[in-house]
């Protein structure tokens, strides 16, 4: 997928040189040149190398006020130019980025759910606003390391929920314990497995969210609700791709009975069965429209479960 050179880099000395204080300058001053390098490096290799890049964690993010964010400093993705395709923003999500008290016991408490909710809007918003700036796609690379149902539920319905507000991908950390020495979590399972080897279903569930894996077209909308199973896609349709759209839909969490879809205009009209060719198998719906009459059009997907 791609090479991530410095995970979550710190900002150095700051009282060597108080600038690294401010916001944005030390991705400009010292990660961007460095990353450059290493991009070089890639390229002599591969040519279709692709380097994901993060900013610094402090202080482009600040624990204060209600929680800061910053955009990044970076001018270009690093060795390539404004719109490059061999680059990805690659950042983080925890609310317990947020500050101590939401976090006190290790991981998000409930009662905070609506600041939370709050902070992982600020922090992918603002991460967008950086990538469309930059011409490249953002990647939320590490959210969720919790360890107990409640606060997990919450912290990974939240960041899908806003992801899909911002159309952006996403990867939960951690699949697996492993004995890892960089988390705070001590012995607690912050992946998909207890300690006895038996799976953490509410976990599994909560991270099966619906997603629209290709679209013929652009995407502009997704959204999923995880108690009703509602599934909603906005795309602008176009005919000259021939690939399927697919979409995919969970058999064992949240279609468990099967479930009906429907594919209209933006004005509401339904498409004619004529015009689409779709099939529904083994978790994943995928459909294609070839009438031309429709390129370029809003095409809205709903599905919900029977």
């Amino acid at each position: 997928m791609g090479y991530d050179p410095l995970n979550e880099p710190l900002a150095g000395n700051i009282f060597k040189d108080w600038e690294n204080q401010i916001p944005g300058v030390v991705d400009k001053k010292l990660l961007a040149p460095m990353y450059e390098k290493v991009y070089q490096k890639y390229k002599a290799n591969d040519e279709n190398s692709l380097m994901w890049f993060e900013p610094v964690v402090h202080p482009d993010i600040v624990p204060h006020f209600g929680g800061l964010v910053f955009p990044v400093g970076f001018q270009t993705p690093p060795g390539g130019d404004i719109g490059s395709d061999k680059h990805i923003l690659n950042d983080h999500t925890y609310c317990c980025q947020l500050n101590s008290t939401v976090c006190a016991s290790g991981e998000p408490d409930p009662a905070y759910a609506d600041e939370c909710l709050a902070w992982h809007k600020k922090r992918l918003g603002t991460r967008d606003a950086d990538a469309k700036r930059l011409g490249v796609p953002l990647m939320i690379s590490e959210f969720g390391a919790c360890l107990t149902e409640g606060p997990c539920k919450q912290e990974i319905d939240q960041v899908g929920q806003v992801a899909d507000e911002y159309l952006v991908g996403w990867a939960y950390w951690q699949f697996k314990y492993y004995a890892d020495l960089t988390t705070s979590a001590g012995t607690g399972s912050e992946g998909f497995y207890n300690g006895d080897g038996s799976l953490q279903e509410y976990k599994v569930k909560a991270l099966a969210r619906s997603y629209m894996m290709r679209t013929q077209g652009t995407p502009t909308k997704q959204s999923f609700d995880v108690d009703t199973s509602e599934f909603a896609v906005e795309l602008t349709l176009d005919t000259a791709v021939t690939a399927p759209s697919i979409a995919y839909l969970s058999s064992d969490y949240y279609y468990e009975n099967g479930l009906s879809y429907t594919f209209t205009t933006a004005d509401g009209t339904e498409l004619p069965s004529s015009a689409v060719t779709a099939e529904y198998k083994d978790n994943i719906l995928s459909f294609t429209i070839s009438d031309s009459s429709y390129n370029g059009k809003t095409i809205k997907l709903s599905v919900t479960k029977k």
